[in-house]
C-alpha cells in the first residue's frame, strides 16, 4: 500500500469517526442552526422595517440571508475549535500519535467532517429562509457558484478554527472564537449597507473578508452583477485558508512533539 493510499484511507476513517460523534451529539447541530435562524428572525421581523430603506429596491429578507448563512458557517466552525481543543485536553491527540496511522489524517479528517456538517446546516438555514420570505432568482449556474463559494469559505473558516483550537489552552477558551466571527459578520454588508456606517467602521467593513464573500453570494443568489466581489472573495478565502492550513500543520506537529 502506497503512502498516499494509506493517508486517504486513514483520512476517511478519521472523518467517519468525527461524523459518528456529531450524529451521536445532535445538540451542537441544533445550536448551530437555532442561533443563525433566531438572528434572521430578529433582523427580518423586528429590525427589518427600520432597515428596509437601506437596501433600496431589494427586500430586506433577500438582503440579509447571505449574511445569516455566513454567520451559520461561522457558528459551525466554533464547534470544530472546541472539538480540537477537547481532543488535546483529553489526550486523544497523544493516543493517535502511538497508532499506526498517517498523522495528517487527524486534522484532515476533522476538517472534512466539519465541512460536511456545516454544508448540511447551511441547507437547513436556506430552507428556514424560504419560510420567512426569502425569494432568490438564481438559476442553476447561480446556485452552483454560490454553493462553491460557500464550500470554499467553509473550508477556510474550518482551518482557521482548527488553528484556534490548537492555540488555546482549554475547550472553554476555544468557544471564544464566536466573538471574532460575530464581529466580522456584523461589521460587514451582511445586515446593513456599509454606506450607513460611520466612516471608520465603513472603511473596516468594506476592506475585510466577509463583505466581498457576502456580496458575491448575494449577487449570485439574486442574479445581480458580481463586479469584482467574486474574485476578491476567492482570493481572501484561498490566502487565509492556505495560511491557516500551514499554521495548523505546524501547531499540530508541535503538539505531537510535546506530548
Amino acid at each position: 500500500m502506497t503512502t498516499i493510499t494509506r493517508s486517504l484511507i486513514d483520512t476517511k476513517t478519521m472523518a467517519e469517526r468525527n461524523l459518528l460523534k456529531s450524529i451521536s451529539s445532535p445538540d451542537k447541530l441544533i445550536e448551530n442552526v437555532i442561533a443563525p435562524v433566531m438572528t434572521m428572525l430578529i433582523f427580518v421581523f423586528v429590525l427589518g422595517g427600520a432597515l428596509e430603506e437601506t437596501t433600496g429596491e431589494m427586500s430586506y429578507v433577500n438582503y440579509v440571508v447571505p449574511g445569516v448563512i455566513l454567520l451559520c458557517i461561522g457558528q459551525c466552525s466554533t464547534t470544530t475549535a472546541i472539538s480540537v481543543s477537547m481532543d488535546i485536553e483529553k489526550g486523544i491527540i497523544s493516543r493517535f500519535r502511538s497508532m499506526p496511522i498517517a498523522q495528517s489524517s487527524v486534522l484532515t479528517g476533522r476538517v472534512i467532517e466539519a465541512v460536511l456538517r456545516t454544508m448540511f446546516t447551511v441547507v437547513l438555514i436556506i430552507l428556514a429562509a424560504f419560510l420567512v420570505g426569502f425569494r432568490p432568482s438564481a438559476g442553476i449556474a447561480g446556485w452552483a457558484g454560490c454553493a462553491a463559494l460557500l464550500l470554499l469559505f467553509s473550508l477556510t473558516i474550518t482551518w482557521i478554527s482548527v488553528v484556534y483550537g490548537l492555540l488555546v489552552k482549554s475547550a472553554e477558551s476555544a468557544g471564544s472564537i464566536t466573538m471574532f466571527i460575530m464581529l466580522f459578520t456584523y461589521l460587514s454588508s451582511g445586515f446593513i449597507a456599509t454606506e450607513t456606517l460611520p466612516s471608520v467602521l465603513r472603511v473596516f467593513a468594506e476592506n475585510q473578508p466577509m463583505t466581498p464573500i457576502i456580496e458575491a453570494a448575494r449577487a449570485m443568489l439574486l442574479n445581480r452583477a458580481l463586479d469584482n466581489n467574486l474574485l476578491l472573495a476567492a482570493v481572501w478565502c484561498i490566502v487565509l485558508g492556505l495560511a491557516a492550513h500551514i499554521a495548523a500543520v505546524r501547531l499540530y506537529k508541535r503538539k505531537l512533539w510535546r506530548s
